[in-house]
């Protein structure tokens, strides 16, 4: 794997937790040690002046998580639709004004942005070209869980990474929520201008529809995950034309929609 150099370090940077005292049991034994605990903070987010929403995440990145979260969920559907982010991080507080009257759009999920708006169904006989080499994504996922060193050392974030076809790293994002990973990595490629249409996404955690619905809203034509999808998730995968990786770990991975992407 490598890192693309007009994004420098693409690694997370950030590692917040606190070290606390707790009983740690073996069996009937139990002794006294310090362990690592992932941090955590509330935020209330309010759009052009009117309450939008609660969140709880990780202190970091708060600004791609919710311009991200604000574009997963179609509030706002380009970067120049943010004409403003305010953050108070002691207070918890929020405060995106929108151009264009973008805020008051109707409050809609995720999957409904998908389902309704943006995504037409996929075409079934258009080919699927071959984005990535089978070697490759285990490749990838060694890379993603080998370097995951703020889930080694308290096992409480999420991992969702962009990576090209030829393994060059672009972005990494960490967060407590696999939602809020997500959407950092939204927020991150919405602001940045970078096209996801030849990417593939790393994902840290089990691939429900709500997750699926994201990466169709960035645009990924491939997503990849050591956990689990659901049956909506593949069901959406396959009928918006996404390739769905999971239980790849170990050199080994399933692929339960459109493997032609795969050589």
């Amino acid at each position: 794997m490598n890192v693309d150099p007009r994004v420098g370090d693409a690694l997370p940077k950030r590692v917040s937790y606190s070290r606390e005292l707790i009983y740690r049991f073996e069996k009937a034994a139990g002794t006294l040690q310090i362990d690592s605990v992932i941090e955590e903070m509330a935020l209330e987010v309010v759009v052009d002046g009117a309450p939008y929403r609660s969140l709880t995440c990780s202190p970091w990145n708060v600004r791609e998580l919710v311009v991200g979260n604000l574009y997963t969920a179609g509030i706002v559907d380009a970067f120049d639709e943010v004409a403003s982010v305010s953050i108070d991080e002691e207070a918890g507080f929020v405060e995106v004004a929108t151009a264009g009257g973008a805020g008051a759009r109707g409050r809609r999920s995720a999957g409904d942005v998908v389902d309704r708006v943006l995504c037409p169904e996929f075409d079934g006989d258009r080919a699927t070209p071959v984005l990535v080499t089978a070697g490759a994504i285990s490749e990838f996922m060694e890379f993603l869980e080998g370097n995951s060193r703020l889930f080694l050392r308290t096992g409480g974030v999420h991992n969702a990474a962009m990576v090209d076809a030829s393994g060059t790293l672009l972005a990494w994002f960490e967060d407590i929520g696999r939602h809020n990973a997500l959407d950092k990595l939204a927020g991150w490629a919405l602001e940045a201008g970078v096209d996801a249409s030849d990417k593939v996404l790393l994902f840290s955690g089990r691939v429900p529809r709500e997750i699926i619905a994201r990466a169709i809203r960035v645009g990924f034509p491939v997503v990849v995950s050591p956990g689990a999808p659901t049956d909506l998730s593949i069901r959406l995968a396959a009928a918006h034309g996404v390739t769905l990786v999971g239980f790849a770990k170990n050199g080994r991975f399933n692929v339960y929609t459109h493997p032609g992407r795969i050589g």
